[in-house]
């Protein structure tokens, strides 16, 4: 009997499961995980929901907001901290990845 094996290249990334939903009071620090599978040399993205402003994308901060950063435990798990929140902050967020078609994922 013949070896078989899969080959991961053939595997897209997609999201492993739901962003969860946060509350935070003003003044409070924010974190949204977006935990994804398969990302291989796509790249993870945090989008404003409502204005469609980029937040970050991947390990850099686009935002020109000094309270926003990124940060990655692994290649699955992907975090955008907002410190010290204020009203302007309220809405909802988007994880995306670069796939074609873009794929994403949002906590409102």
């Amino acid at each position: 009997m013949g070896k078989s094996f899969v080959d991961v290249s053939t595997f897209q990334p997609d999201f492993a499961e739901p962003i969860i939903n946060i509350s935070v009071a003003i003044g409070r620090d924010a974190t949204f995980t977006c935990h994804v599978r398969h990302l291989g040399g796509y790249r993870v993205g945090w989008v404003k929901a409502d204005t469609k402003a980029i937040q970050a994308i991947h390990e850099n901060v686009i935002t020109h907001n000094p309270r926003v950063s990124v940060s990655h435990a692994d290649q699955n798990t992907w975090n955008l901290h907002i410190k010290q929140v204020t009203e302007d902050d309220r809405g909802g967020y988007m994880c995306q990845l670069n796939t074609d078609p873009m794929k994403s994922q949002a906590v409102l």
